[in-house]
């Protein structure tokens, strides 16, 4: 409803927060060492041998979410209409030396009432408050997961260390606001005069919450699997598991596979040998001989 009428706004600068991480990388790759057995466990009594998992690396990156909190206000004035049951023997009622007559009706049980109908202009104001947080994604959660916590002094410092992939554009773009307008902005029906109105943004930030990749590989099976543990609380998630990438390695030149095919080779090779023309050898000269005179 937002999109077919234009509010005036108030929206605060975007604030940058980077969270301090409370788990270090020794309580990371303890962690991971005592889970990798469970990551590639098939059912509860069969677990891989431990020398077969190995931890390859551990990654540190940065979740980022969103958080905006905002309201929407209207001041406006509409039709007011209101009915009030009056005796059955009164004729007539003069409010502000305005003469109302009540009227007859009839309700649902049938019993006859008379009423009087009081119409007039209203003036309300309607006020809406939301604050929502998104993930990368813009799918919102739950505040839990973005607690209070110390964050660092210098984000900019910690965020020109994040590698390519773990950077979303998107997040730093108006998508927040356009979320937030259409959740709030919803003008009342029946509305005759607008006094005030305005959609405000008192907060408005980027988030980024510290993570460890941990990838684990599986020898034996040839697969592998990508723990995340949270770097404040030290919940762990594990990703599904995939094929550990193929080496590439040298080729080998074909051999034959079948006898049969080793024989058809064997006759290629004899009838070649064949074909082949005979040298021709050099014929001997003889000396001329001398004629009797």
């Amino acid at each position: 409803m937002s999109k077919s009428f234009n509010v005036p706004q108030q929206v605060a600068g975007r604030k940058l927060i980077v969270y301090k991480s409370r788990v270090d990388i020794k309580t990371v790759k303890a962690t991971a060492e005592n889970m990798k057995t469970q990551l590639f466990r098939k059912f509860i009594f069969m677990k891989p041998k431990p020398e077969e998992i190995h931890v390859v690396s551990i990654d540190k990156y940065f979740e980022p979410y969103v958080f905006v909190d905002g309201e929407y206000s209207i001041d406006y004035s509409k039709k007011w209409l209101h009915n009030i049951q009056v005796e059955e023997t009164m004729q007539e009622l003069t409010i502000c030396g305005e003469r109302i007559a009540p009227k007859s009706l009839t309700d649902s049980l049938d019993i006859s009432c008379k009423i009087v109908q009081l119409t007039g202009t209203g003036r309300y104001k309607f006020v809406r408050k939301a604050n929502i947080i998104f993930d990368k994604e813009w799918n919102e959660v739950g505040i839990q997961k973005l607690p209070f916590l110390a964050f660092e002094e210098q984000p900019e410092d910690i965020l020109n260390q994040i590698e390519p992939q773990f950077k979303n554009d998107e997040l730093t773009s108006e998508k927040d606001l356009e979320l937030l307008k259409s959740k709030l902005v919803q003008r009342p029906p029946d509305i005759l005069t607008i006094h005030n109105e305005c959609f405000k943004v008192t907060e408005r930030a980027v988030i980024y919450k510290p993570m460890f990749d941990v990838t684990v590989e599986n020898t034996a099976s040839k697969k592998r699997v990508h723990l995340l543990i949270d770097a404040i609380t030290g919940n762990t998630a594990s990703v599904k598991q995939t094929k550990m990438p193929k080496t590439k390695e040298a080729k080998e030149p074909k051999k034959p596979s079948t006898t049969k095919d080793a024989k058809k080779q064997d006759s290629v090779d004899a009838t070649q040998t064949e074909q082949k023309p005979e040298p021709k050898m050099p014929q001997k000269q003889t000396a001329p001989v001398a004629k009797r005179l």
